[in-house]
């Protein structure tokens, strides 16, 4: 009979734990009658980045993804653009639900290219970093760049495996069951795409310090 390393012993029983304080979790938030505020109202406009367009989701897609809320809008600043999704999630029980864009973009046809992970510390608040996954998707001639993240309370992973584990741990501290999975996308035009890149990590600069914001207000507001 084959033996079972220690590491897989490991990550099964935390994803056993989770999967049981999961189903706890789920009925406390259900109890609490907590009325959450709209993403919507707080991404309105993110520093000197305005809102341009409301991009729209199918239900089909919201039930799909199993969304509590979410944000998918254009921003513009000068003659840049940047395009933010958040989908957005009050139980610990939802996380796993986001869909990796890699799986996405390549079902509708997208080549996907230029894939790597990697840390962006933030220039206006340096005590920000946000660990991330980023590609180069290109369809009829349209490239975009996009990069993204999975959230869970003020952390970011790079991978919903590591969204797994962030979770757990923050539960057995007593956090927040809050968690996101946040895709940011641009497009490349005349532009190369480490130049979009850049564009992106110019708007995380003003986007990621309000999320973090928003996320522990959501936290305060469990608790009281």
């Amino acid at each position: 009979m084959r033996s079972i390393r220690p590491l897989r012993v490991v990550v099964l029983s935390i994803m056993l734990a989770l999967a049981a304080l999961g189903a706890n979790w789920g009925t406390r938030r259900a109890q609490s009658g907590v009325v959450w505020p709209p993403l919507s109202a707080a991404f309105q406009n993110v520093g000197a980045w305005r809102c341009v367009q409301n991009l729209p989701i199918s239900e089909d897609v919201v039930k799909a993804l199993k969304l509590d809320d979410f944000v998918f809008q254009a921003y513009r600043r000068d003659k840049g653009e940047v395009n933010l999704y958040i989908g957005y999630y009050h139980s610990a029980k939802k996380v796993g639900a986001a869909h990796d864009p890699l799986v996405c973009f390549q079902g509708q046809g997208w080549s996907v290219g230029s894939r790597q992970k990697g840390a962006y510390r933030l220039q206006k608040h340096p005590e920000f970093s946000v660990s991330y996954s980023s590609m180069v998707a290109e369809l009829q001639g349209e490239k975009q760049v996009i990069l993204y993240w999975f959230q869970v309370n003020d952390k970011t992973t790079p991978s919903t495996h590591a969204q797994k584990l962030a979770m757990f741990m923050d539960r057995i501290s007593g956090r927040s069951e809050d968690n996101a999975f946040v895709r940011l996308s641009a497009p490349v035009g005349s532009e190369t795409p480490e130049a979009t890149r850049q564009r992106i990590f110019t708007f995380i600069d003003d986007f990621y310090p309000e999320l973090v914001r928003y996320v522990k207000q959501m936290e305060t507001k469990r608790k009281t």
